[in-house]
């Protein structure tokens, strides 16, 4: 999938700083950042909600949860992180059949990264695998790995790279995908580079990405799935200029886009492949404890298929995060974003979210985080609409430096307009219990 395509085709370029076990410090590889965050994503998203109907408020980290320092060996910082736990769920396979089971979880998240002054450099590994019990067909691991780093010309000039293979799990948390109960991953290879000037006053950057996204199933080869018509190859350019200003920075972004598809033709006959582009306008903000983005991107897709009707539209983010005291933090977000679907004739998924969050400390080692999140699915081009509905609840206990145990409780619901859906229609409860330990 996209990134370009969904809601911000920079998203991987906006960040100062690589991971310190979950910390972010210095004005690091943003690259290696974001290959970092996704590792790590994929465990929490695993071992509490799944990644579709995670919560989605970003929320800070009250005080005394920070990670602890990572070790220090040639030049290099370590880090591991490690999680096991158990989920139970009353709708293993989140389908209308409503089976339900208790799953075995499990993560790791290892990052090295240099303490250079000038340049960087950072390698990430990352596997997850949920496992349920009495349900033989789910069970399901993913792998990943990045290579990432940066070389400086000069105080303002600098070129970052990256390279990285991510795996994620299927399965019908990605809504209206027609995955059916499938076990298998979504594998995205991706080569990325950027050169980025700034003199702290303007900033200029030009990054370029190419992606080969492959599907994996655990079924016969000669029965072709929708997943594995979904291959392909998506190369990215982005152009953008920006200023920085006394509450944050503006910016604006653009550049083509050209997506090849690689699969099966045989369940999608029509030609997939396009070509696009996206124009776009961000601004980040911060005073005192208030801090935000919106971002509004305007973008096309057009189809080499007669049968699929061309894209033009709207998509954008709005997101605000405050902290009201040590103990109180709230968080709300509202987006509307285009994605690709496995669906004859269409061009792609709308997904319109809105959610909200509040995190308490409720004392110095604990807090509670809970957040309910609504989104809106439309199929374009085609009759077809979902709606589904999440509360997730999250309590963090610091019992140790190096070690965190974690509470999550979520329920679900997902609804669809037409029996054509009936797969994707599911309600779950669920309560997941792990710990997490970190070196």
């Amino acid at each position: 999938m996209s990134m370009d395509r969904r809601i911000d085709g920079k998203a991987i370029y906006h960040v100062d700083g690589v991971v310190n076990g979950g910390n972010y410090k210095g004005r690091a590889s943003g690259i290696a950042f974001a290959a970092t965050t996704l590792v790590a994503g994929l465990c929490i998203a695993l071992l509490g909600a799944p990644a579709a109907r995670a919560q989605v408020a970003p929320l800070p980290t009250p005080p005394g949860f920070e990670p602890p320092s990572g070790m220090s060996f040639n030049e290099f910082e370590y880090y591991v992180r490690l999680q096991a736990g158990l989920k139970s769920t009353t709708n293993v396979r989140l389908d209308p059949t409503e089976e339900g089971d208790i799953k075995k979880l499990a993560a790791i998240n290892a990052v090295a990264r240099s303490k250079w002054k000038k340049h960087a450099l950072a390698v990430t590994l990352g596997f997850i695998e949920s496992k349920a019990l009495a349900t033989s067909d789910q069970k399901q691991d993913a792998k990943s790995g990045t290579l990432s780093g940066r070389y400086d010309f000069s105080e303002k000039l600098n070129f970052e790279f990256g390279v990285s293979r991510n795996e994620s799990i299927i399965g019908k948390n990605s809504p209206l995908q027609f995955s059916g109960s499938l076990n298998g991953t979504t594998q995205i290879k991706t080569y990325e580079g950027a050169f980025k000037w700034d003199d702290k006053v303007n900033f200029l950057n030009v990054f370029a990405r190419f992606q080969d996204v492959l599907n994996v199933t655990d079924i016969d080869v000669t029965v072709l799935s929708r997943l594995q018509s979904q291959d392909r190859e998506e190369h990215n350019q982005t152009l953008e200029v920006g200023r920085y200003v006394d509450w944050g920075k503006v910016y604006l972004y653009g550049g083509p886009q050209r997506v090849t598809y690689t699969g099966s033709d045989f369940l999608l006959p029509e030609d997939r492949d396009s070509t696009g582009g996206r124009l776009g306008f961000g601004a980040d903000f911060k005073n005192g404890n208030l801090q935000g983005q919106i971002r509004i991107i305007g973008f096309g897709q057009y189809f080499d298929a007669p049968t699929i009707n061309d894209i033009e539209s709207v998509v954008g983010k709005a997101q605000i995060t405050r902290k009201i005291d040590d103990k109180w933090s709230t968080a709300a977000v509202v987006e509307r974003n285009f994605e690709e679907t496995n669906i004859e004739t269409s061009g792609g998924l709308y997904t319109n979210l809105a959610g909200v969050g509040v995190v308490y400390a409720a004392w110095k080692d604990a807090y509670v985080k809970i957040g309910p999140t609504y989104r809106f699915y439309q199929i374009d081009g085609t009759r077809y609409k979902a709606k589904s509905f999440t509360l997730d609840t999250t309590a963090a206990w610091q019992i140790h430096e190096r070690a965190e145990l974690l509470f999550n409780s979520s329920i679900s619901n997902q609804t669809a307009n037409d029996v054509f859906l009936a797969e994707q229609v599911y309600s779950e409860a669920s309560a997941t219990l792990s710990l997490v330990v970190s070196f």
